[in-house]
């Protein structure tokens, strides 16, 4: 997305061989000597440079004319430093018009030179384009701008100020996260790779857990015929859940919680929660069409996150949300990937020809009684079917394990991955969202043929990284093609594998998703942290009178931060008798959790 509103104009200034030049009607540079005053700019920099500390990386924002970069390498050149300079032009449009009046082909070989595309449409892709292109993510950065496009590029600016900032004062490690599941159902096995990949990333991330509830949740028709008690029986065993999860997080408050899809979220829980200033996201894996519980729940969470946008976008609108992201499903590498020492027992057992795993939705009953002839197994529950069909359901529709799928998309020369429907006979062919088992299946380096979906545009190539089917006749030929032909079904499968890996991964997701997190609530996050953090240094020079306290925090030296829970944490790990100053910590955490407590009734 490019900008098509700026305007350019040269401007002459009082040094002849130095013009500036005018953006939408705001001078660039000085219209008296813009070199001198680049010169200025890029002193200033070494100022912040011999205060702050020396950088990785000196990022400009804005290039202009060049004259500040030329002037700040030829100051770095003198100190022979090694630091690195990348300078940012926000818009290609802006780019074409300095290239075609100034020489800055002349700029230093030391100077990187970044062009961003930025448009304001989608700031949450933007932001994801720039992070990747400026690398804010790694190394020590100094971020600088020429002043005068804060005024001509302000959004461009704020994002990518924003996202600096935020990987200066954020880390991974001092946020907490706390992923709650639903009793049971796929959401909950998704919301088990969710926290997977928070804690491969290095979030203090918790998983609350309730399926140990499910039992009683079925065991709640065995009291009465009467189906309104059932179900408030059912609604009392929702909320009891909703105050276990209060109860939880009264002792150790987390910045941000995640509900998965069908876990008790109920308003009282969500009000109470922000009134606690804790962050709540939700993410609905399901198909809006067919739960419509989401109207209750997308108004009352800070993030309503959904694997379905356009229709459902309009319908979240018009109840009035404007807190909605698309975030569709990915695969978990780790977990999701090619077996390479083939295990001959689990080959006769997960391997066939054909292959599907899930479960028994009325129009897989209807397709997959036409493909009887093939060698073909199906596994999952809920297939209540007869003959002929019943012969190839495995191990009496018993629940495969997440382990059992990974086994069967490995062995299965195909495997079919048709979404379900409640309505249609066969194929749905308005299909929009992907479920989880396109990316797993590709991850494990397995061949997909997928009913064709409308996400599938852009995302994954059709008869490269997948194959679509259209009908069950077009299946069956599929079928037929690619099981006779073994080279091209696997130069597919590893494609397909490679674009999973590489682009639809859970960690990449829970970027996308603190991405607009953090960005979103920027000032209130940044705020929170900081006041969090205790000088470390400092507290070293407090403790000098008092050896087994100044010996506890030297462990933390290394350290950004500190708090009185990763003291606690350190000390519980530890062996042997206390000291008076570990008891006294312990004391302190024991009292602030009771308080927190009592502050939550």
């Amino acid at each position: 997305m490019s900008r098509n509103d700026l305007n350019f104009e040269i401007v002459q200034t009082k040094v002849a061989s130095a013009p500036s030049f005018k953006i939408n009607g705001i001078t660039v540079h000085s219209v008296y000597d813009p070199v001198s005053e680049g010169r200025k700019l890029a002193a200033q920099i070494m100022d912040r440079i011999n205060s702050e500390g020396i950088p990785d990386k000196i990022i400009v924002f804005g290039l202009g004319a060049g004259y500040h970069i030329e002037a700040l390498a030829d100051l770095l050149k003198k100190d022979e430093s090694k630091i690195k300079i990348e300078v940012v032009e926000p818009s290609e449009e802006s780019f074409g018009f300095i290239k075609s009046n100034f020489n800055v082909s002349e700029l230093p070989k030391t100077v990187k030179l970044t062009v961003l595309d930025y448009g304001c449409e989608n700031v949450y892709a933007d932001a994801s384009a720039i992070l990747q292109k400026l690398e804010l993510d790694k190394g020590n950065i100094l971020f600088c701008e020429l002043p005068s496009y804060k005024k001509i590029f302000p959004e461009a600016y704020g994002l990518a100020y924003k996202l600096y900032g935020i990987n200066q004062f954020f880390t991974p490690s001092s946020f907490k996260v706390l992923v709650v599941q639903p009793m049971y159902g796929g959401s909950s096995t998704i919301g088990n790779y969710l926290h997977s990949a928070l804690l491969g990333l290095g979030y203090d991330a918790k998983i609350l857990d309730f399926s140990k509830f499910y039992d009683a949740y079925k065991y709640m028709g065995e009291f009465t015929p009467n189906e309104d008690h059932v179900n408030s029986l059912k609604q009392s065993l929702f909320n009891l859940m909703s105050e276990a999860l209060l109860s939880s997080v009264f002792n150790e408050p987390p910045d941000l919680v995640i509900f998965m899809a069908q876990s008790p979220a109920s308003e009282r829980t969500l009000l109470k929660l922000k009134s606690m200033g804790i962050k709540t996201a939700y993410w609905f894996v399901e198909d809006f069409r067919t739960l419509t519980y989401w109207n209750t729940i997308a108004k009352n969470v800070d993030y309503f996150f959904t694997i379905q946008k356009d229709d459902f976008f309009e319908e979240l609108k018009n109840i009035g949300a404007d807190n909605y992201h698309y975030l569709p499903l990915a695969c978990l590498p780790d977990f999701h990937k090619k077996i390479t020492e083939i295990n001959e027992e689990d080959k006769i057992k997960y391997g066939s020809d054909v292959s599907f795993a899930g479960a028994g939705y009325y129009n897989r009953k209807n397709v997959f009684a036409q493909l009887i002839d093939f060698k073909f197994k199906i596994w999952g529950s809920d297939w209540y079917v007869g003959l002929p069909l019943s012969l190839l359901i495995q191990e009496d529709g018993k629940r495969f394990t997440e382990e059992e799928a990974v086994k069967i998309y490995n062995y299965s020369k195909i495997n079919i991955n048709l979404h379900s429907s409640m309505w249609h006979w066969d194929i749905n062919p308005n299909g929009d969202f992907l479920n989880p088992r396109v990316y797993e299946i590709l991850a494990c380096g397995g061949f997909q043929l997928v009913d064709r979906r409308r996400y599938l545009e852009g995302v994954f190539e059709d008869g490269k990284d997948l194959v679509v089917f259209e009908t069950v006749d077009d299946l069956r030929k599929k079928i037929k093609y690619y099981l006779a032909n073994e080279e091209e079904r696997f130069a597919i499968a590893a494609h397909g594998r490679e674009t999973a890996v590489k682009n639809h991964t859970y960690e990449s997701r829970v970027r996308e998703m603190m991405n607009i997190i953090l960005l979103s609530s920027y000032e209130q996050i940044k705020s929170k942290l900081e006041t969090r953090k205790e000088n470390i240094s400092g507290l070293l020079k407090e403790t000098e009178g008092n050896k087994e306290l100044h010996d506890l925090i030297m462990q933390f030296s290394d350290k950004k931060s500190l708090s009185i829970r990763d003291m606690v944490e350190r000390i519980k790990s530890g062996k042997g008798r206390l000291s008076k100053s570990e008891a006294m910590i312990l004391m302190l955490w024991a009292v602030k959790s009771k308080l927190v407590k009592l502050e939550g009734l």
